[in-house]
């Protein structure tokens, strides 16, 4: 889903699956991709988050766990949370998480 959509929707977090993007942060004017997309160019695995408005100043962490878990830290002024977003595979072979 293109960002200009997910802007109309008017939602600050936004859980996503094969974006098919680079792996890491990427900041735009009013929002920010936090991607977990592989190195190997394919991008067959990634996961990650839409994040605008006013959560973006409560983002604390972006961590990648595996190709198909990344975790999103916020920490506002009064409590933490965690958003974990996991990928299922169709069509594959589970492989064991370490």
């Amino acid at each position: 889903m293109p960002h200009n959509e997910l802007s109309n929707l008017d939602f600050d977090i936004v859980e996503l699956q094969e974006t098919r993007l680079e792996s890491g942060i990427q900041k735009f004017e009013n929002f920010v991709l936090f991607d977990s997309g592989l190195e190997s160019k394919k991008h067959e695995f990634d996961c990650g988050f839409y994040v605008s408005g006013e959560f973006l100043k409560y983002v604390k962490d972006f961590k990648i766990i595996n190709k198909w878990i990344c975790c999103l830290r916020l920490k506002p002024k009064w409590f933490s949370c965690t958003l974990i977003n996991v990928r299922v595979p169709k069509n594959e072979k589970m492989e064991k998480i370490k």
